[in-house]
């Protein structure tokens, strides 16, 4: 891998170090053009961005102890805004189903919290290049008294997830769950599989990882046998409204230079992620 990084590295030019390196003195990064015709990126390092995200981490969250947002896709987006000379960045933080339709008002100009592409999220926004992949996992309380291994097993239980997400979508088309639960975070729907109010948790891998990570003693565990379905899994981008053609082409540019020169590994891998999140790995059934 670590081969293939130089490789791509020397094939964009040799990106340099990080940081002034990139941006020039009216932003940007150096030598590179996002002028379009919409005029985002323009307005963009001119106004400033307002930037949305949810109560998910690792992904997103504010941290009780310094009171800052941080998470995988916040330090990847402050690196983002530092290359592409945005020098002005509000920080809007919603519930996750509340982010499209902020965007979309324009009460916030790009989410940051990644969001899985669907057909129906394609209809109304537009996607970044890739960040990172992942996929959906489930947890149970600890022992999995009920049995819960594949998405078969679901039938006739009480599914929590988070709402608006991918999961939601999918468990919302059954008719077999005795309940469907929806949270607005992903730290309550823990919590409620803690009390029994559920029998499993549908969340990202990383979150239940992290979860378990941080609180070792709690009386839930992650299914270690679940296998996906292809639909649950995929790379996570972020969204825009689709006329900011400009400012979808600066961010994505900024993330692939990223990937080429590790810093994208980085910051990944200070949230429990690896390489092997960089790249599409398909889940074995």
């Amino acid at each position: 891998m670590r081969k293939f990084v130089l490789a791509l590295v020397a094939i964009l030019g040799g990106l340099g170090p990080l940081s002034s390196a990139y941006a020039d003195d009216n932003g940007g990064i150096v030598g590179v053009s996002f002028q379009g015709g919409d005029g985002s990126y323009t307005r963009a390092v001119r106004n400033g961005v307002t930037l949305a995200i949810a109560a998910d981490p690792p992904s997103t969250f504010l941290d009780d102890k310094t009171h800052q947002f941080d998470g995988a896709d916040v330090r990847i987006f402050k690196e983002i805004t530092k290359r592409l000379g945005i020098t002005k960045v509000t920080w809007n933080i919603m519930p996750f189903d509340a982010m499209i339709p902020s965007l979309l008002s324009s009460r916030t100009d790009i989410i940051v919290d990644n969001l899985h592409a669907n057909a129906q999220r394609l209809r109304v926004v537009s996607f970044t290049s890739p960040a990172y992949w992942y996929g959906s996992a489930i947890a149970t309380q600890r022992g999995n008294p009920l049995k819960i291994h594949s998405w078969d097993d679901f039938a006739g239980r009480t599914v929590g997830t988070l709402r608006g997400s991918i999961n939601h979508q999918l468990l919302g088309e059954r008719k077999d769950l005795k309940e469907l639960k929806l949270y607005t975070s992903s730290e309550a729907e823990f919590a409620d599989l803690i009390a029994g109010r559920i029998d499993v948790a549908m969340e990202d891998g990383i979150k239940i990882s992290m979860f378990l990570k941080q609180h070792p003693s709690s009386a839930i565990e992650m299914v270690s046998d679940y296998k996906p379905l292809p639909q649950e899994y995929g790379y996570a981008r972020y969204a825009l409204r689709k006329g900011d053609v400009d400012l979808n082409h600066a961010v994505s540019r900024a993330l692939d230079e990223m990937r080429a020169d590790g810093t994208l590994a980085s910051i990944i891998q200070q949230f429990g992620y690896s390489d092997r999140n960089l790249w599409f790995f398909p889940v074995k059934n």
